[in-house]
């Protein structure tokens, strides 16, 4: 069953109010009671809580109409109908302040009461719809608000935790924020910089510069970089590289720019030092005869002086950055590969010595000596290698060896000499000692003088014997080491 609507009458003329309660019974609506003043139309609106409030506006006691639908109005919100025999335009006025719902002439009539009384329903109800969509509204644009407010506080707080100096700026290139890094380097605090243009805070030369890239930035939009100088807080000039894009509002319209400054004076210095260092290096490096070569583990060269570009019959601009490695004999490759995989962290530097093919097909020996560069997980980044062409010292050391074989070939034919010569001087004094005769004696004078001859080819040997444990314990040179055969008595 639908609960009918209550409609409290305020009237201090008694039988206008019980036919117009009357009317309203017939028409279906509830009437809880009948107010003859102002104030007790308060009272009873409190104590009831009616859906409509009949109001007339002329009542008996100290409070009209109007003054008790102010008070209503404000402290119970019920929608009120006015009811007045007078026409009069300023009180016409005084009660639309109240927020009347209706305003109905007496004597009314019958339908037209009905019908101010259901338009006040509807709008009663309306308003109150709006009225709860509008807190509803209210109270989620204050969570978005406070939501945003807590988003905008993080995000300023979370910029406030980069090092490096940031700002941001509308379209028209005024501050709208900075985090305390900027604050720091500029020495100019974000209360003094809100608002305002780089001319208004730096001197022209840095100003001139900043505002020509926002605005080439602000057309083309995207990002941009760029570096110049900038003056420090402590009135020093800084090298700053500058990192600058835009970004949008929430139509997809630019809003502003962003920037970034990272303060790369240190690190132009390092970089000048290192040129430096690297320049005087290449100098020594130049002038040496040996042939040195820096290059990554798959042959790309990185650095090769003179020495070595002169060796291969090649030039630096065919060779930096390019892959070269020079062609091992054939009989030495496997030996080079082992030596460079011999190569740890542990020992990083080793000596080789192999022969080499240059591009006229001569065959040159090298001595090198290979340095590799690992890096913190042990695995090779580079080689540094300084070799030195060996050849005549090699073809020296061959012939060297060469003719130490051959004085070893003729002292061995010494020693057999002394044997071939030996034994038949022993047969022969023998026979002379047997037969005697006239001669023995000047026989026996000659072969001890020749016995003393091939004793001093035997002594000859032995020193020879010295001779040969010297080079081949020095100088790696060995030959025959026979020993010479034993002396014989004559």
């Amino acid at each position: 069953m639908i609960e009918k609507r209550s409609i409290l009458i305020v009237e201090d003329e008694r039988i206008t109010a019980e036919d117009m309660k009357e009317t309203l019974l017939h028409f279906g609506y509830h009437v809880p009671a009948i107010a003859s003043t102002g104030e007790s139309a308060v009272e009873k609106a409190g104590e009831l809580r009616p859906d409509l409030i009949l109001m007339d506006i002329f009542l008996a006691g100290k409070m009209t109409g109007i003054e008790a639908a102010e008070q209503i109005g404000k402290q119970y919100d019920i929608p009120i109908i006015f009811l007045t025999a007078f026409a009069d335009l300023q009180i016409t006025e005084r009660a639309k302040i109240t927020g009347a719902y209706g305003y109905i002439l007496k004597p009314y009539n019958e339908r037209e009461l009905q019908i101010a009384i259901e338009i006040a329903f509807y709008k009663s109800e309306m308003n109150k719809k709006l009225k709860k969509l509008n807190e509803e509204l209210e109270s989620r644009v204050k969570e978005r608000t406070e939501s945003l407010n807590q988003q905008v506080l993080f995000l300023q707080q979370l910029i406030d935790t980069i090092p490096s100096p940031i700002y941001y700026k509308d379209k028209n290139c005024k501050y709208i924020g900075c985090n305390i890094a900027f604050e720091d380097y500029t020495g100019i605090k974000k209360s003094n910089i809100i608002n305002k243009t780089d001319a208004d805070i730096f001197p022209a030369e840095i100003a001139e510069i900043s505002q020509t890239k926002d605005t080439s930035l602000l057309k083309h939009l995207g990002i941009q970089v760029y570096q110049t100088k900038f003056f420090h807080t402590d009135q020093t000039t800084r090298e700053v590289l500058f990192k600058k894009a835009t970004f949008d509002d929430t139509r997809g319209s630019v809003a502003g720019l962003i920037g970034v400054m990272l303060d790369i004076t240190d690190r132009i210095r390092a970089e000048e030092a290192l040129k430096e260092s690297e320049n005087r290096f290449r100098e020594v490096v130049q002038d040496q005869t040996e042939l040195i070569c820096r290059f990554l583990p798959d042959r790309t060269v990185l650095f090769a002086n003179d020495a070595f570009l002169n060796y291969f019959h090649r030039n630096a601009k065919d060779t930096m950055g390019y892959i070269f490695k020079s062609v091992v004999h054939p009989e030495d490759a496997q030996q080079e590969d082992n030596h460079f995989r011999s190569l740890t962290p542990n020992q990083p530097v080793s000596s080789i010595e192999h022969r080499i093919i240059l591009q006229d097909g001569t065959i040159r020996w090298q001595q090198l000596s290979v340095r590799a560069f690992f890096d913190i997980n042990g695995y090779v980044t580079g080689y540094q290698t300084v070799g030195r062409d060996i050849t005549e010292y090699k073809e020296i050391e061959e012939r060297q060896r060469e003719t130490i074989q051959q004085i070893e070939n003729n002292l061995q034919q010494f020693a057999i000499l002394n044997d071939h010569i030996r034994n038949p001087l022993s047969v022969i004094v023998m026979l002379t000692e047997m037969e005697g005769g006239k001669n023995v004696q000047k026989i026996l004078e000659q072969t001890r003088e020749i016995d003393q001859i091939i004793n001093r080819l035997d002594q000859g040997w032995l020193e020879s014997e010295k001779i040969r444990h010297f080079l081949s314990k020095y100088y790696g040179i060995k030959g025959i080491t026979k020993l010479p055969p034993e002396k014989k008595d004559t």
